[in-house]
């Protein structure tokens, strides 16, 4: 490029950039002022949150005393109570911090002190863990010694027992081995015993299977023999029922007779005499007739009843007809004499 008299073109360049830089490092400065105003004049408005002091947590409880048992427990739940609290207050100190210009500062001021206040509580919580388990050892110490001034006091009647428990001991030791060689002595005759009863119960076994061997040999006899003892029993009772209609049948007639013989004596009874004709001959009184054989060839008992098969013979000359049973009797009046 042709010289006009100026200075160079690249020096130009360079101042024009500069100009430029110091402008934008003045507006970043003015946002920056801008905004730590801002941040301030909000922390005046807002309250700052309590800061935690590491040497006032729990103050009360010094560390280079001993602790007895009911300090110790109350150093545990003020330990509990105070670690809750300043974790909180922690937290909206770390907060608070984002508020402020130099935050990494504040949140290494929080962490470090965060650190104090943990180890303070870490040291309170350690010493009463220390005089508790010293409290219980000592009680258990106490205890142990208490036990042993018992066993020292009582020491003749635990002797005394002792010994007797000894003595009590031997002798069932002794009560043992004389069972125990007792038990060797008679061994051989209880084994003969045992024998013995082996030898029994096999016989018992075996007789008891040979009774099961007869009963199951008579079941089969039976078996083959039950039906001719069935018709056996069916001949016997066809026998009794022809007995007893036999006996029905002489009982009936035996009934019948008996009313035929009261109706013929009736009859006699009431007939006039008859006048005997010269020249007649006299006709036998009418029996019973003979008695007939019942079914089966047996002879009927007692009064044998008439045969009703046969006709009725014809009455003899001059005799009055004998009705037959069950007939209407007429009265006749006798016949005149001849001269």
């Amino acid at each position: 490029m042709p010289d006009r008299g100026g200075p160079p073109v690249g020096h130009r360049a360079v101042r024009r950039l500069a100009a430029g830089a110091r402008r934008g490092a003045g507006l970043v400065l003015a946002w920056a002022l801008g905004g730590c105003a801002a941040i301030q004049g909000g922390s005046a408005q807002t309250a700052a949150p309590l800061r935690v002091d590491p040497a006032a947590v729990l103050r009360q409880f010094d560390l280079r005393d001993t602790m007895d048992a009911d300090t110790a427990r109350s150093a545990q739940s003020a330990v509990r109570v105070a670690r809750d609290e300043i974790a909180d207050t922690l937290v909206r100190e770390r907060i608070a911090c984002y508020r402020k210009f130099l935050v990494n500062a504040c949140l290494a001021d929080v962490g470090r002190r965060d650190r104090l206040a943990a180890s303070r509580l870490d040291d309170v919580e350690i010493a009463a863990n220390q005089a508790l388990r010293e409290a219980t050892a000592l009680a258990l110490n106490r205890r142990i010694a208490a036990d042993i001034a018992e066993q020292a006091r009582r020491g003749p009647d635990d002797a005394a027992s002792h010994e007797e428990n000894r003595r009590t001991f031997e002798a069932r030791a002794a009560s043992a081995a004389a069972a125990q060689a007792a038990r060797e002595r008679d061994a051989p005759e209880l084994e003969r015993q045992a024998q013995a009863n082996r030898a029994e119960r096999t016989r018992r076994e075996a007789d008891n299977a040979k009774r099961r061997e007869e009963a199951a040999r008579r079941a089969t006899e039976d078996g083959a023999n039950a039906k001719a003892r069935a018709e056996a029993i069916e001949a016997n009772r066809k026998r009794a029922e022809v007995r007893e209609a036999q006996a029905k049948e002489r009982s009936e007639a035996n009934r019948i007779d008996a009313e035929r013989r009261v109706t013929e004596q009736r009859e006699r009874d009431a007939r006039p005499p008859a006048t005997k004709r010269p020249g007649s001959r006299a006709v036998p009184p009418a029996g019973p007739a003979p008695a007939q054989p019942l079914p089966g060839g047996m002879p009927p008992a007692g009064p044998t009843a008439p045969d009703r098969s046969a006709p009725p013979s014809p009455p003899a000359s001059g005799a009055p007809a004998t009705p037959l049973p069950g007939a209407p009797v007429v009265s006749r009046p006798p016949p005149a004499a001849r001269p």
